[in-house]
């Protein structure tokens, strides 16, 4: 279920005016999953936009049945990927107690470690924390201490987020939950995601795009954001995808059963 934000609705700031730039959007995903089925259709989706390139938040492994797949793909047309919690956790395995880890999460981190290359693993354990990719910054979870991955849910995580981004727009993922988060005269507020085009115009943002391979929103369409810089615009995009097809695969690989049936709720 939706986490009870103070959430307002999205102000209407949609252009009426011609744009100083032909759009030329970034398209920013975060927390696949290893759910093969819901990142194909992401990627087919955004390739029917002018889209730059496409940069990743992490969370590409855990909780499905095709993390191989799915790091490849990401290796093969992500431009910039930042590390996840569950990478970090696929790299910490072998130094904490397999008993300490859930079912849910330690079954398909050991698939993944069993099916990943050693090239694939190598990529991994280079990715950066964080990224700047002036004027965007892009990280998984918060800004303050990236590497504890704090969740930002409320209105004083996000502050303490905004306390160290230096860029005008972040891009987060993580609760899996999409949201905008505006600083505007000191003041922080969350604002529902729209599908529409939203024109930017506050001191600062930062963006939750939400996840591709299991949303916790009720929504079970996987999410990503598209943002243009030089117009400064940005649109949450929700794709369909065959949940039936997806939900066999967690299945098939013998994953436990929540990992799987919760995708048909978005939660």
């Amino acid at each position: 279920m939706k986490p009870q934000l103070p959430m307002k609705k999205s102000p209407t700031q949609e252009s009426r005016s011609p744009l100083e730039h032909p759009p030329a959007f970034f398209a920013l995903i975060s927390d696949i999953h290893a759910n093969i089925d819901a990142l194909e259709a992401v990627i087919a989706d955004i390739q029917t936009f002018p889209c730059r390139a496409i940069l990743c938040l992490g969370d590409v492994v855990g909780y499905g049945p095709e993390p191989a797949e799915c790091v490849q793909a990401v290796m093969d047309t992500c431009a910039v990927t930042v590390m996840g919690n569950h990478e970090a956790m696929l790299l910490s395995l072998d130094k904490i107690p397999i008993d300490n880890w859930r079912p849910t999460i330690r079954e398909p981190l050991l698939l993944a470690q069993k099916q990943l290359s050693s090239n694939q693993l190598d990529w991994i354990n280079r990715l950066p924390l964080s990224a700047d990719i002036d004027p965007i910054t892009l990280v998984h979870a918060s800004l303050n201490e990236p590497e504890e991955f704090f969740y930002i849910k409320e209105i004083d995580a996000a502050e303490m987020h905004f306390a160290t981004q230096t860029t005008f727009i972040s891009f987060h993922g993580h609760t899996h939950v999409p949201v905008t988060w505006e600083q505007k005269a000191g003041k922080v507020v969350a604002y529902e995601p729209m599908e529409k085009t939203l024109r930017l115009d506050a001191n600062r943002y930062a963006v939750n795009v939400g996840s591709v391979g299991q949303p916790r929103d009720d929504d079970p369409r996987a999410s990503y954001a598209l943002y243009d810089y030089q117009n400064r615009i940005l649109i949450h995009r929700r794709v369909k995808y065959n949940l039936s097809k997806a939900i066999a695969r967690f299945q098939k690989a013998g994953l436990p059963s929540h990992n799987g049936t919760r995708l048909r709720l978005g939660y």
